[in-house]
């Protein structure tokens, strides 16, 4: 089941997050030692800057993905998807889709015309993912991080909502 995250999710998606910090650190910006020190009034705010969504089985939150809307008149066509993730005993059950998609009917409701995202340039599978999801590269930023003295370039992809034969 996939449904908003609530201030009642705080500690389920905590652990995740701070877990997915751990396991995955080139998929976010935090450390996990930034994580650990992020308080819960800052894991709110993270579900306020937009719209989180927790796929859900017997009550257990298995992924997440927070889509944020464009902020001013000019780009509220648009919006940013990030981050997504499914705990690693739940991957490759279609999860992160069905939340992907989730997110596409929502912004379609909601007139958003395009999606944007970054992704971590040698993270294959979750580049495999949003192409597999119709999205598009269309830059790259190089040294978006630099993360243990190496810079990491990111994808800029994106994905038209309004474009003939959407593929979900």
């Amino acid at each position: 089941m996939i449904r908003a995250l609530t201030s009642d999710d705080l500690d389920q998606f905590a652990s995740v997050w701070r877990a997915s910090l751990s396991l995955y650190p080139e998929a976010f910006l935090l450390t996990a030692e930034e994580g650990d020190k992020a308080s819960d009034e800052g894991l709110i705010g993270r579900f306020l800057l937009g719209q989180s969504f927790g796929f859900f089985e017997d009550g257990a939150l298995l992924g997440f993905v927070t889509y944020r809307s464009g902020e001013f008149a000019a780009t509220a066509h648009s919006g940013d998807i990030g981050p997504l993730y499914v705990v690693p005993q739940a991957q490759r059950r279609g999860i992160a889709r069905a939340l992907m998609e989730h997110v596409f009917r929502l912004c379609l409701s909601q007139g958003i015309l395009q999606l944007e995202l970054s992704v971590d340039a040698q993270s294959t599978a979750a580049i495999a993912l949003y192409r597999a999801l119709g999205f598009v590269e269309f830059g790259r930023r190089p040294r978006a991080v630099i993360m243990n003295g190496q810079a990491r370039d990111d994808l800029l992809m994106m994905y038209m909502l309004d474009a003939p034969n959407p593929r979900f």
